[in-house]
């Protein structure tokens, strides 16, 4: 019976004991939870400055975009491997037009 309460005692230490003699009232996880609530406990120790704060995002500034070219169609600078503008914006025009022509007729 001993042995049993110690391996209990062992496996659980957080647990009151089951003999009134050793019935001590240890402190349980969850009381603790109550005393700090988890929004005290993600708060920083101080104010982060502001140049620390500018050093930590120094990698997110703009960067230059390597993969402009010239449109063989319109000659109008656009992105590599994207539709030029220009170009789209006149097929579309032409399409409507054509499409209010069918409409029409």
């Amino acid at each position: 019976m001993t042995s049993l309460t110690l391996q209990r005692a062992l496996q659980s230490p957080w647990r009151t004991f089951s003999w009134p003699s050793f019935a001590l009232a240890l402190p349980t996880l969850q009381s603790l939870w109550e005393l700090l609530p988890p929004v005290v406990l993600a708060v920083p120790k101080k104010k982060v400055s502001h140049s620390r704060k500018a050093m930590r995002s120094a990698h997110k500034g703009l960067k230059d975009k390597l993969n402009v070219v010239h449109c063989p169609g319109c000659g109008q600078p656009k992105l590599a491997h994207h539709a030029c503008r220009s170009c789209y914006d006149s097929i579309i025009s032409q399409l409507r037009r054509d499409s209010k022509r069918e409409q029409r007729s």
